[in-house]
Formats: structure tokens, sequence, C-alpha cells
């Protein structure tokens, strides 16, 4: 059994991000965790983001975490390393699982180099694409989730108080497993695209 922690920056980037891929890590029997480090009060709308982020990750029976770095400041300093070290200390991850750093959204960037400090002695770091990573992303790590995607469109849409947005909708998740899919000629599969940012075996 692999202990996997996944980290958003706010409440819906792990489920956008790789949702399915821990399901499917879930499924084959390794602990799940998910680290949230805002409440996302700058994109709330309607709607307790704690309360649906708490209920998605529920569905795959992931051990729930959430912090309250300020949304849209968190830094790549010490406030930040301190709050992922704390947790890779506890947890003690075999896989971490972060934000690219080709990012659009300066909360995203700042874990990724917040994490680059604070993993440091984590043995496997995959970076994951959200709905702002920039178009310079390129995965060389692939997970199917074709057996999970259903299960990724009902977590994203527990996320409610973000639905009017476009990428929440159920063809836009659908839309980039399928490209991802595609992108290394899988057909009638779905996808999810990983940047390996460090492998030791």
């Amino acid at each position: 059994m692999n202990k996997i922690l996944a980290v958003g920056p706010h409440p819906d980037d792990i489920e956008l991000g790789c949702f399915g891929t821990m399901a499917r890590y879930a499924k084959e029997g390794n602990e799940v965790n998910f680290l949230v480090l805002t409440t996302g009060e700058g994109g709330t709308g309607d709607g307790n983001r704690n309360k649906e982020a708490i209920k998605s990750a529920a569905l795959i029976k992931a051990k729930f975490f959430m912090e309250n770095l300020k949304d849209r400041f968190i830094s790549e300093g010490p406030e930040t390393i301190s709050v992922l070290e704390k947790y890779i200390d506890m947890i003690k991850p075999d896989k971490v699982f972060i934000p690219s750093a080709t990012d659009t959204h300066q909360d995203h960037r700042a874990t990724f180099h917040a994490s680059m400090v604070a993993c440091r002695t984590v043995k496997e770091i995959y970076a994951y694409e959200t709905p702002s990573t920039s178009r310079n992303f390129a995965p060389n790590f692939f997970v199917d989730i074709t057996d999970y995607i259903e299960l990724k469109v009902k977590a994203v849409k527990i996320h409610s108080s973000q639905g009017g947005k476009g990428y929440m909708a159920d063809r836009a998740v659908k839309g980039l497993a399928e490209y991802r899919a595609f992108d290394i000629l899988l057909n009638d599969r779905y996808v999810e695209g990983f940047d390996i940012i460090k492998v030791v075996v």
C-alpha cells in the first residue's frame, strides 16, 4: 500500500486536476489524503466550499485536511512551506500530487514552488493540470481513469458554488480527459496527464 497526498491550493483543484487518479489509487487499496491550503474564500459564490470539498473527498474515502492560508495570496515562502511540511511529516507520503509550475494562477505556482522545498524527501512528485494551467503544460505520465470518469464528474459537480464556471461543466471535465487519451493514441478512453517532477526508485 502506498500513501498518496494530493495538494490543492483551493477546494476543487484536486477534483479538477487528479480526482480520477486518486479514485483509482483508492480503489487499488492505497491510502489517499487530500490537503487543501485555503478555504477558497476568494472564489466563493453561494455555498460552503469547505463542506463541498469534504463531501467530494468522501466519495473515495480520502482523508481530508484543510488549512487557512489566504486565497489568492499564497506565498512560496516559509508560511506555506511549514504548512506543507507538517503534513509531509505526519502522512509520510510515497507520492505527492501538486499543481503545475506552468500555471497562470499565482496560488498554483506558489504551491508548486513551496512543495519543491517541503517535499524534498518525497520519492515521487507529480504535477497535475487545472483549467488555469498554461498551454505549455506537456504531460509525460498518463493514468487511465475511464472507470472513474463519472465519479470525477460527480466530484466536480459537488462544488456547486463554482457551477457557473464553464470549466466545471461535465463536457469540459470529460473533454479534457478524452483529449489526454487522444494525446497518447487511446480511443474511447479517459485519461489524466501529469508532469513527472521526481521519481526515485
